[in-house]
């Protein structure tokens, strides 16, 4: 799947939701849908904790979120520190325009890899 420079036209998706797909070598995919605002933030917050406790190989997959708020940059960056701090890695796929952009101008980007496809993901989840 490859997302470069696609811009999705806005779906009103209200609630946030989280499917989680374990892919090959270990790689764990977690597809986000919705809008990521603090209400999302806070009903996938847990059990994303939980997963990434489990887990070392997290690919996010953004290509289905709308809307993102600090408070999700905060999720995503903790459950970062904490894979990175057990020896694993967690990456960022396929944000539309306007996520990647949020994501840029917070510097989010510098601290946690962001992929335009889920093949460049998972090459740098291997590696």
């Amino acid at each position: 799947m490859t997302c470069v420079g696609v811009n999705r036209p806005a779906k009103r998706v209200i609630a946030m939701d989280m499917a989680v797909e374990d892919l090959a070598d270990g790689v764990t995919k977690v597809a986000l849908r919705g809008r990521f605002d603090t209400t999302g933030a806070v009903v996938i917050e847990l059990p994303f904790n939980k997963l990434i406790t489990e887990k070392n190989r997290i690919m996010v997959d953004l290509s289905a979120v709308n809307f993102l708020a600090s408070y999700a940059i905060r999720v995503l960056l903790v459950g970062a520190k904490i894979v990175h701090g057990k020896g694993g890695r967690l990456v960022l796929v396929c944000p539309d325009n306007n996520v990647a952009k949020v994501l840029k101008t917070a510097g989010t980007d510098a601290l946690i890899p962001l992929h335009h496809s889920e093949s460049a993901a998972t090459a740098a989840l291997k590696s």
